[in-house]
């Protein structure tokens, strides 16, 4: 009995099933099945521990394509810890799109409370899937109202804003992230690779190849790209990042401040990538980028 508890148990944390064999699938799906049908979970189980089983079992059936099965699970678990329930609404949401499709599984959501987590995060997933990118911001600022410390949200939101263009929101949300994780070492990066491309926007929308505007923001560029190796000495993201923007810098005819320092900077930054790609001291996917960066940079 506990070996089966264990392994239903790490199947439910890890979401493994998500990855198994067919075969392995199924045999997981009989363990799960059996488990609760002759009614050990329900006598060998406390409440919280009996709800993850059924879940997965209902994720299991869903997968399967069972949807009477699924249906029967998201029932015994409504009428134990009834509908309003989070984690049962979450479920609810998800068996609808699968079974009658995204637009009746948004309606569920939109009639849930805001201050649901997680049914309004299974909202959000179902906009982005359909391609809804206003509305998929429009929730994804009402996430990060509600749930200001949830560092992810905050992340989903730059990224929605960077695939519409929106630099500089984008930027901001970034902000919100780091001030809840401060030694994320990739954020810093992303953060600086945003610049770069609000960067290129201010110079197609202005026609121009320099102002003080995409100054100062090459320059911002570069403190954060250096953020992100001085939390991450060899992290060749990081690194390019600052190959890139002090390059872009030092090609200034006529800046507005002193940039002579950052000549320097590159070479530093050309030097230790350089040492990277030699030592191969790297993933095969971070060398080819840095060997790009440094052909053509």
């Amino acid at each position: 009995m506990t070996t089966i508890i264990d392994t239903l148990r790490n199947a439910h944390t890890t979401s493994s099933y998500l990855s198994l064999s067919s075969e392995s699938f199924d045999a997981l799906y009989d363990t799960s099945y059996q488990f609760i049908t002759s009614g050990a979970a329900a006598r060998s189980l406390q409440p919280d521990n009996l709800y993850n089983v059924f879940e997965l079992q209902f994720f299991l059936s869903i997968i399967a394509g069972k949807d009477s099965e699924a249906s029967t699970i998201l029932t015994t678990l409504t009428d134990r810890f009834g509908q309003d329930s989070n984690r049962v609404g979450v479920l609810k949401c998800i068996y609808l799109e699968a079974t009658a499709g995204a637009g009746q599984a948004l309606e569920f959501a939109s009639a849930r409370p805001d201050t649901e987590l997680g049914t309004l995060k299974r909202k959000i997933v179902i906009l982005k899937s359909t391609n809804q990118s206003s509305l998929y911001i429009t929730e994804l600022l009402k996430l990060v109202d509600n749930f200001p410390s949830d560092a992810e949200s905050w992340a989903e939101l730059a990224s929605a804003y960077l695939d519409a263009g929106m630099y500089a929101q984008s930027i901001f949300a970034l902000h919100e992230v780091l001030l809840l994780v401060p030694l994320a070492y990739n954020i810093n990066a992303l953060v600086g690779e945003t610049l770069l491309l609000y960067v290129s926007s201010l110079q197609s929308s202005t026609n121009t190849t320099h102002s003080l505007a995409v100054e100062e923001k090459l320059i911002e560029a570069v403190k954060f790209f250096l953020r992100s190796v001085e939390l991450c000495e060899d992290y060749v993201r990081g690194w390019t990042g600052v190959l890139v923007a002090t390059k872009r810098i030092t090609e200034i005819k006529k800046p507005f401040g002193d940039t002579s320092k950052y000549k320097r900077l590159y070479d530093v930054a050309k030097k230790t990538l350089t040492k990277i790609v030699d030592a191969k001291d790297a993933s095969d996917q971070d060398l080819n980028a840095a060997k790009a960066v440094l052909k053509n940079y």
